[in-house]
């Protein structure tokens, strides 16, 4: 008897930790912005993203899925700064600091603070920032905004130089 109550504890303490809601979207967004520069303006669309209740959130895009107005503009950000045929995804893998903050249950707006490892162009950042995560009908939607500069992820050249080298990312996920 005494054993079946302990397995019975046991399954109903263990129960709660595998039931942690998993939220994925392959339609996350990232747009980014010149700082110095609005012609520089392009959206990736087609980001896959997983969202934990646990804390843990992570991105992954294609450097090819980036838009652009003008098709010079993608080709030279696709050819000579980014070099998408030699580093051709981008990731990010962090946690959510303060993910406890969030009810999941419950429709609200809730601000939260994301840090991790981003890679580009093949170098790995350390990056922190904040923003919100908005739980609506059960479903979170995550945004936040950020800097990026180019140079810290060994994006450059000559070219960079008349361009832009601050970048800002704007990024949101609506999760199922």
């Amino acid at each position: 008897m005494r054993k079946l109550l302990s397995l019975l504890c046991f399954v109903l303490a263990v129960i709660p930790a595998f039931a942690q809601k998993n939220y994925t979207t392959n339609k996350a967004v990232v747009h980014f912005v010149a700082a110095d520069d609005q012609d520089i303006d392009a959206v990736n669309n087609q980001v896959t993203s997983r969202l934990q209740a646990n804390e843990d959130l992570s991105f992954i895009m294609l450097i090819k899925d980036f838009k652009f107005d003008m098709e010079t503009m993608q080709n030279h950000f696709n050819t000579e700064y980014m070099e998408s045929d030699k580093f051709p995804r981008a990731f990010f893998n962090g946690k959510i600091t303060n993910i406890k903050l969030v009810d999941f249950t419950k429709d609200g707006k809730y601000p939260v603070t994301v840090s991790g490892n981003m890679q580009v162009h093949g170098v790995n950042k350390t990056m922190q920032t904040n923003g919100f995560i908005e739980v609506k009908g059960g479903l979170p939607k995550a945004t936040a905004q950020f800097v990026v500069t180019l140079k810290d992820f060994g994006i450059g050249g000559l070219l960079i130089k008349m361009v832009a080298d601050k970048i800002n990312v704007e990024v949101t996920a609506s999760f199922q």
